[in-house]
């Protein structure tokens, strides 16, 4: 696949796809970027901060792809909070710890109308995982209410 075309079904806001890592039985791994230079957002207390600590690489999984699992590897940078002289990663609003908001949505979807161990199966993953992410997303619904 053509790299635009990958930024195209992934249709996330900011970010392009660099490059194709790898892919191997079912899964799909891609280094993305964001498109425009931002600056970092404190996980801590959610202030904009111009000096970064250090840059680490993570990876997040998203929604799938041609019914492949997509694994998203990108730069998070990490940052000294002036508020409490930690050290705290960036909050990006697209993503929900190891995995993509859209990714937490897709299974609070899916537990709505099945079991965790069936969500689980559908999407190749362990029911517990499939449990403590539905956990995560409703709790934050919980708190936006």
């Amino acid at each position: 696949m053509e790299l635009k075309t990958l930024t195209e079904l992934l249709n996330i806001s900011g970010v392009e796809v660099t490059e194709i890592i790898r892919e191997e039985s079912g899964k799909l791994y891609l280094r993305v970027e964001a498109s425009e230079n931002k600056t970092a957002i404190c996980s801590h207390c959610e202030e904009v901060h111009e000096r970064v600590h250090s840059i680490a690489e993570v990876i997040v999984e998203d929604l799938r792809v041609s019914g492949k699992r997509v694994f998203l590897v990108f730069k998070k940078r990490k940052v000294k909070c002036p508020k409490d002289g930690q050290i705290h990663v960036e909050k990006i609003d697209w993503i929900m710890e190891r995995f993509t908001k859209r990714f937490a949505e897709e299974i609070s979807r899916l537990t709505a109308i099945t079991t965790n161990q069936e969500a689980g199966w559908y999407l190749g993953l362990d029911d517990e995982k499939v449990y403590r992410i539905d956990k995560k997303t409703l709790e934050a619904e919980a708190k936006k209410n």
